[in-house]
């Protein structure tokens, strides 16, 4: 809800407050909500605001910074209305829903530039959208060097800042960092592949307010602490960017998002609500995910493959991802030019090519004819009622591929450098509109010759070489990111049934822009035990929308299980696995199954105590429970790990016990199991070497004599 008065307008959510005065770009207010009904335009100006430019008195990090007759800019307000929903930002993801909208103007006469600033609220969530529009209504170019989508003024220093990192083997790792003075930066500069997530908290006396950013590119957010108060920006990094807005044009800041709530574990519920909500998701939205086999291996016999897929299915596997399958080569370049076969355009798996009227038995003669794994797979799974997934590589080629000798200008390439080649592979030119509409054709080939339900997206290497011929370099990180949505936007339309999972070398992908397209994101499955789940994810990502492999090369243990039922489950084979193993993960996926709708749409919340930090997820009726807790090694002088859990019924009695048969089980109250740490058998004894890192706990309420 958003009303106007004068010049002070409210924003009110289900249990927040905003009361921002336009003329002076300030915030009067942020916090819980206001019951009263009182005159706020009687509040004294705060000092904090929403905007700031160099050339005024304000001398901490500035939210806009514009390259003209100089570097200083005036910016006076001219009027504000409230919409009825909010403005879509051209060629950039956004948040939806029921809301209203809030537009404020301001102008810069001398410059004739005329700057918008939006702030959404919806109806059902706290989480308040922010973006900027500014306008060129000169004669001349302006260069914009920073424009950033949120400023937030804190009236407090020495603030908690907290941000998640994504080191490989550890994602989505918390940091948390008091800011006393001075300027704390988390950025990445890596292109669309993230070193760092957008997503940050701030704490302090007030309460926790988390800010997110809907863009895969490079991102910054800053925390600025002066006397009295700090500065939180976040939006598109500042790093080798400046964009030419020639006269008559605009420019959209991609949407922020921020919240507020009065203690961490209801900032971390209401960020997930929102993204669960007002993200992305398509027809997958609130729809249980199947369990997944990643399939890597080449050279199969029509005999093998009907092992490997009878196999699959007996585990209780419901989908069959072909990856690196000797499948490369299927994919053709469309229209344009020859119709030569480049898998190596997309990098990805294209399998089951036979048409729709041909036998089984026709296509699995064909394919083992032609030594083709992924075909003969993809056939043996259809006839074991198993559905198909491929994986592509959309943005990338390898070096000595076809397309990159026929097209080299395809190709990011600086004029007179050889190009950085990683893990094998150069990127394609996706600021490039001929290049976007050739991943687009070869993208779609493959899903269509596949009859793929599932296609997961990759992208295993960073941005090296940014050129584009006709394209001002300070311009080519944003160009490609609008290049890159367009791609993902005209491929998901296309395929609306087709569940699209995003993949990133671990978790550099997880992000708002990316599941505004894509509808879950797959995580680093080489160590369960860096599962993001169990690090930073849960503060801003519901579960459904993140998962993680189990290695049945590693032997699909249950402690990999455990860690991996904190998100989507998948598994991941590279040859047939032992018959032991499979029969572990036909009772680790039965298991799942039985706890699917918990899992996956139950309430989740993060637990850290005394040597012991996880998650715990917990059904709508608070009847039962799953914890997933990760322990710390032990010392000698160590204490028993321990931890309170969250989000039970105070007045019912849970019995506890361990998955796996392990020897536990303690029935205690609901709000003991909150209110006092309980101590848990499972961490190394102290000084030993026994024990195990992850383990499992359900909880389940008693029913009452």
């Amino acid at each position: 809800m958003i009303k106007k008065k004068g010049q002070t307008i409210r924003l009110d959510t289900p249990n927040t407050t905003m009361v921002l005065r336009a003329d002076t770009a300030e915030y009067l207010y942020y916090g819980q909500r206001l019951v009263s009904n009182g005159d706020l335009a009687a509040l004294p100006g705060s000092g904090r605001h929403f905007l700031s430019t160099f050339g005024s008195e304000d001398y901490s990090e500035y939210s806009l910074l514009l390259q003209g007759g100089g570097f200083a800019a005036d910016f006076v307000f001219s009027k504000a209305r409230v919409l009825a929903s909010k403005p879509e930002i051209p060629g950039l993801p956004s948040s939806f829903g029921e809301g209203k909208a809030v537009e404020l103007k301001y102008t810069d006469a001398a410059a004739r530039l005329s700057l918008f600033v939006y702030f959404t609220a919806y109806d059902d969530s706290d989480v308040i959208a922010v973006s900027s529009r500014l306008v060129n209504g000169s004669r001349k170019d302006v260069r914009i060097c920073r424009m950033m989508s949120l400023q937030l003024d804190l009236a407090e220093t020495g603030l908690k800042f907290t941000t998640f990192s994504w080191p490989r083997g550890n994602e989505c790792r918390r940091c948390t960092h008091r800011v006393d003075g001075g300027v704390f930066v988390n950025d990445s500069k890596s292109g669309s592949l993230h070193a760092a997530s957008p997503f940050v908290l701030a704490e302090g006396k007030f309460g926790v307010c988390g800010a997110d950013l809907i863009y895969s590119g490079n991102h910054k957010e800053v925390l600025a602490a002066g006397r009295s108060r700090s500065r939180l920006l976040v939006g598109m990094s500042d790093f080798a960017f400046g964009w030419i807005l020639q006269p008559g044009e605009s420019f959209c800041s991609p949407e922020a998002v921020v919240c507020y709530a009065p203690d961490e574990d209801a900032l971390c519920g209401r960020m997930r609500a929102f993204v669960g909500g007002h993200i992305g998701g398509g027809k997958w939205k609130k729809k249980e995910r199947p369990v997944t086999v990643e399939f890597a291996a080449a050279d199969l016999s029509a005999e093998q493959a009907a092992s490997f897929a009878a196999a699959a299915k007996a585990a209780g596997a419901e989908l069959l991802l072909l990856s690196g399958c000797g499948c490369e080569g299927a994919l053709a370049a469309g229209k344009e030019g020859s119709a030569e076969k480049e898998a190596d355009t997309v990098g990805g798996a294209a399998a089951g090519k036979a048409e729709a009227s041909e036998k089984e038995s026709a296509a699995v003669q064909e394919a083992a004819e032609k030594g083709d794994a992924a075909r003969l797979v993809a056939e043996a799974a259809r006839g074991q009622g198993l559905a198909i997934g491929i994986r592509i590589e959309p943005e990338t080629a390898a070096e000595d591929s076809e397309l990159f000798h026929t097209r080299p200008q395809y190709f990011m390439k600086i004029p007179g450098r050889r190009p950085v080649t990683i893990r094998g592979r150069l990127m394609l030119n996706l600021a490039e509109e001929k290049v976007q509409n050739y991943a687009v054709r070869a993208a779609c080939e493959a899903i269509e010759r596949s009859g793929a339900s599932y296609v997961r997206w990759d992208c295993c290497r960073t941005m090296t070489d940014c050129f584009s011929k006709g394209t001002l370099a300070s311009e080519y990180f944003h160009r490609y990111m609008l290049g890159y949505y367009r791609v993902l936007s005209k491929v998901v339309r296309r395929f609306p049934f087709v569940l699209f999972e995003g993949c990133a070398a671990g978790g550099g992908r997880l992000d708002l822009g990316n599941l505004s397209y894509l509808s879950q994101y797959r995580a680093d499955g080489a160590s369960v035990h860096g599962c993001p789940a169990l690090g930073g994810a849960p503060c801003a990502y519901p579960q459904e929308v993140i998962g993680t492999n189990v290695s049945a090369e590693q032997g699909a243990s249950d402690e990999d299980f455990a860690a991996a039922c904190c998100c989507l489950l998948g598994y991941s084979w590279k040859s047939l696995p032992p018959a032991d193993v499979r029969g572990r993960m036909a009772r680790q996926i039965a298991f799942y199954k039985e706890n699917r709708k918990l899992l996956q749409f139950g309430e989740q919340f993060c637990l850290r105590g005394r040597g012991v930090q996880g998650v715990v997820t917990v059904s709508k009726d608070k009847s039962r429970a799953l914890a997933v807790l990760s322990f710390a090694p032990r010392g000698p002088a160590d204490p028993p790990a321990g931890l309170c859990f969250k989000g039970l019924l105070p007045a019912a009695v849970y019995e506890l016990r361990a998955y796996g048969g392990e020897n536990f089980s303690l029935a205690l109250g609901g709000d003991l199991l909150m209110e006092q740490p309980v101590e848990l058998p499972f961490a190394p004894a102290a000084g030993g070497e026994g024990g195990a890192s992850v383990r499992m706990l359900l909880l389940s309420k008693k029913k009452s004599s």
